[in-house]
Order: structure tokens, then C-alpha cells, then sequence
């Protein structure tokens, strides 16, 4: 089982004014209340991804699209490149593109060789690189495909393209213990964490990793022959080892991610507002522009603030 964005130590720990100690109800139990966070965990999660029309959390996607011809599919004139306008975004790793006549059935695809594509805008500080994301909606969702594969050979809509690709970002829970100095880590999800900055969530012992290689317990099998990948529960190799001992367990209580910090600071608020939202008639909650701040006032405030930190991430298209 994957794990939410945010964990019960985030929300409790961030500075909303949320008595989350009567979370479900007062007198609750302090397993009650863990349960209960993890659920406003999950919602939260669901929150968000809501909102901008897309998960973020790396995921493997497999399209198919006729072009050329129209927004999505269509020829750079000078350079015969097709330009493919995916429909999730940041794109971060392109695993397999295929191409058929789109009046041949079944389809006979041809396979594209790797290096005879490309990601139009890559993304930015999570891979390639010792630095984590931070924040910001940055990465694209076009790919390019080089010329000869497919184009006007065949007309309008000739072609049937297929594509398998990674979008998002990198985001598990951590699954067994790890002592300091230890270079592997168990996690409930590899995808995507090949060569990726990630940090690991941890209150003060929150520290920046670097994955070296993956090893999945099973790869996931693309289509039409594209091969496989590694996906679900896995384990990391680091780059170095990490500074701090950090617990694992089912449900995850740490988190490894490169989902940016806008995204975790506003599934925050949107725990938040669940939280407030079950009945809690009474309690503080931090002063936001606007804002009432006292009993059971500022609900509205914090779904805007947290909107408003979506809003670079949201599907357009």
C-alpha cells in the first residue's frame, strides 16, 4: 500500500493550532487518534490531487494518441520532429514509445529506439542533480520524437503513437528501520526514484538522500513490448550513507519524497480543514491574511491558502 503525502507526526507537528488530540473525539485513545490522523492523511492527499487533476506522486503512465493533426500530436515544419503533448505532467522519465498506421489492425508496432527521443522541458532539481526540489509547478508534459518515426507520411491522424513515461515526483513511505550510516533503504514504492534527490521526512532528523540504483521486489510490465520497470515496494541504494536512524513500519510514520514543499505545506492545510471541518468548535488556528481566528472560523481561509499553492500545478489540459 502506497503511503499518503503527509503523515500523522506532519500534521500535528505543523503550527495550524489544531488540538489534535481530540481528533476523533475527545478522550480518544492515542491508537484512535493515530488511525483517525492517517485517514485525514489519506483525505488530504486525495484533496489535492483533486485539485490539480493529476497525482502527484511518480506514477507510470501508458497513452495512445492518432496524429498528426491536431494540439496534442502534430510536426515541427523545419525539423519533421513530432511534438506530443502528454496528458499528465512534470513528464520525468520517457520509458518506451511506439508507433503503428493508425488503419492496421491489430496494431503492428514499431518500437523507437532509445535516444530517438526527448522530454520538451525536463524537470528541474530532482534528478541529475545533489539538490532537492523545492517548490514551484516546473517540468513539462511534451515530449519529441525524432523524425521518420512518424508524420505525414500516412496523412491526417495516420499514425497511432504509444508512449509509457514516468510523470511526477518520487514519494514513498519507509517501510523498515535504518541506523545511521546504513545505504539502503526499504520503502513501500520505488517508482521513479532512480537517480532522484529525495528527503527523507523525519521531524529533526529530516536529511537530503541521493538513490543510487533501485531494486523492486517485482517490475511492472509496459505494453506492445515496451519491456519492464521498477515499481512498488523496493529498495533504495544511496549515493552516501544517511546521518541520522530513522523508523520504519506499515503505515509508514516517515516519509521519503521529492514532492515539493508548497505541496506537502498545503496537504497540510488541507488536513486542516478536514480536522476543523469534523466539528471542532473551538480552537486557534494560525493568523492568515483575512482571517478570523477563533472558533471554528478561518475554514475558508485555509482552502484558498492551499489552492493558491496548487494553483502552478494544476491540469490544463
Amino acid at each position: 500500500m502506497a503511503t499518503p503525502y503527509v503523515t500523522p507526526a506532519m500534521i500535528t507537528n505543523a503550527p495550524t493550532g489544531i488540538s489534535w488530540s481530540i481528533i476523533p473525539f475527545p478522550k480518544s485513545t492515542s491508537g484512535q487518534q493515530f488511525a483517525e490522523q492517517t485517514n485525514i492523511c489519506w483525505r488530504a492527499t486525495q484533496i489535492v490531487d483533486g485539485y490539480v487533476n493529476q497525482v502527484f506522486r511518480s506514477t507510470i503512465d501508458n497513452e495512445e494518441r492518432s496524429g498528426p493533426g491536431d494540439f496534442r500530436v502534430n510536426v515541427e515544419q523545419d525539423t519533421g520532429v513530432v511534438r506530443w503533448v502528454l496528458t499528465r505532467s512534470p513528464v520525468t522519465e520517457i520509458l518506451a514509445v511506439q508507433t503503428s498506421s493508425a488503419a492496421v489492425f491489430p496494431r503492428q508496432w514499431t518500437q523507437v529506439p532509445q535516444g530517438m527521443w526527448d522530454i520538451e522541458v525536463p524537470l528541474l532539481g530532482v534528478y541529475g542533480s545533489y539538490v532537492s526540489a523545492g517548490s514551484g509547478g516546473g517540468g513539462g508534459q511534451a515530449i519529441l520524437i525524432a523524425p521518420g518515426y512518424a508524420g505525414w507520411g500516412l496523412g491526417r491522424q495516420g499514425y497511432r503513437l504509444a508512449c509509457s513515461y514516468l510523470n511526477g515526483w518520487p514519494h514513498a513511505g519507509l517501510t523498515a528501520d535504518v541506523t545511521a550510516g546504513g545505504t539502503t533503504l526499504t520503502v513501500d514504492d520505488v517508482t521513479g526514484m532512480t537517480g532522484a534527490n529525495l528527503v527523507i521526512y523525519d521531524g529533526s532528523a529530516t536529511e537530503s538522500i541521493h538513490v543510487a540504483s533501485v531494486t523492486a521486489n517485482s517490475n511492472a510490465t509496459l505494453p506492445n513490448g515496451g519491456g519492464t520497470v521498477p515499481a512498488g515496494p523496493g529498495t533504495l541504494t544511496l549515493s552516501n550513507p544517511v546521518l541520522f536512524n530513522h523508523a520504519g513500519g506499515v503505515p509508514a510514520t516517515v516519509t521519503v519524497s521529492a514532492i515539493p514543499t508548497d505541496v506537502l505545506w498545503a496537504t497540510v492545510l488541507a488536513a486542516t480543514t478536514q480536522a476543523l471541518d469534523a466539528g471542532i468548535t473551538s480552537v486557534s488556528i494560525q493568523n492568515l491574511p483575512g482571517s478570523e481566528t477563533v472558533g471554528g472560523h478561518g475554514i475558508q481561509e485555509l482552502v484558498t491558502h492551499y489552492e493558491l499553492l496548487l494553483e502552478p500545478y494544476k491540469r490544463v489540459i
